[in-house]
């Protein structure tokens, strides 16, 4: 299969018009949650749309009309919540493995048919299962296709971007957050130069190993992501420049693949 790699500056956002009620799944033992809309016809397929750090599937079903691109196409759309976490993402994973286990069940669509994406965190969680699937073959699904919009990708890059923001000190609220961050970070895995290992495990992409890392395992699952670094915005606002933004990795990456 050939890979095949986008990379575009994005506006997604629009009222959605759903063709179907969206069914909202909760369950007793976890505050996650789901909603989910069936399409009219029979299904062919589901798309799972996973939703950025603090969003909800609320706010993100008010933001992008994909779904209504999903129910021409007979595909189920599903929208994760997530009220319960880990940095290393353990927990939502199981989650999505549950959602998926529910709906091929219940729906009999097929196991290969399940494409995977999201927004921002949204992105990096959809990357993340998929390389896991791929790795150690112990998630219910292997993704068929992935789209992920400005994820974060590159652990590594990500701390030492964590601790400029902290010693520019030029904008509160990147400040707090960096503090935030980069201790939930150090908690789960350690340091960079110290804990290398747990590094390669975790990260999504690493520019510094030569194969990308966890990178190699989407060699033939098709990817398509979006990047928009908003440079202005970055440097008038939180003080940073292109070193800071996720545009850097996520070309790095696709064109290591390439």
């Amino acid at each position: 299969m050939n890979l095949k790699f986008f990379v575009t500056f994005f506006t997604v956002f629009s009222m959605a018009v759903f063709a179907q009620k969206p069914e909202k799944i909760t369950f007793k033992d976890t505050p996650n949650y789901y909603y989910k809309i069936i399409p009219e016809g029979k299904p062919a397929g589901m798309i799972m749309i996973l939703p950025g750090g603090g969003e909800t599937p609320e706010r993100v079903m008010n933001q992008i009309y994909l779904d209504e691109l999903a129910a021409e196409k007979n595909l189920i759309v599903v929208f994760p919540g997530f009220e319960d976490g880990d940095f290393k993402m353990d927990i939502e994973r199981k989650f999505l493995d549950r959602i998926a286990k529910d709906i091929v069940e219940k729906h009999k669509i097929p196991k290969d048919k399940i494409a995977i994406g999201g927004l921002s965190y949204g992105g990096m969680l959809a990357v993340k299962y998929a390389e896991i699937a791929v790795r150690d073959k112990n998630t219910y699904f292997t993704p068929n296709s992935i789209f992920a919009l400005d994820p974060p990708l590159d652990y590594e890059k990500m701390y030492y971007q964590l601790n400029r923001d902290i010693e520019r000190n030029y904008s509160e609220p990147a400040v707090n957050e960096a503090k935030y961050f980069s201790k939930e970070m150090v908690e789960a895995i350690g340091y960079p130069d110290k804990n290398r290992d747990n590094y390669i495990k975790e990260s999504m992409f690493l520019y510094t190993e030569k194969d990308g890392g966890n990178a190699k395992y989407l060699m033939n699952i098709p990817i398509l992501m979006y990047t928009e670094p908003g440079i202005m915005w970055q440097m008038n606002n939180r003080g940073r420049d292109l070193y800071d933004t996720n545009c850097i990795s996520i070309t790095a990456m696709m064109n290591l693949l390439n």
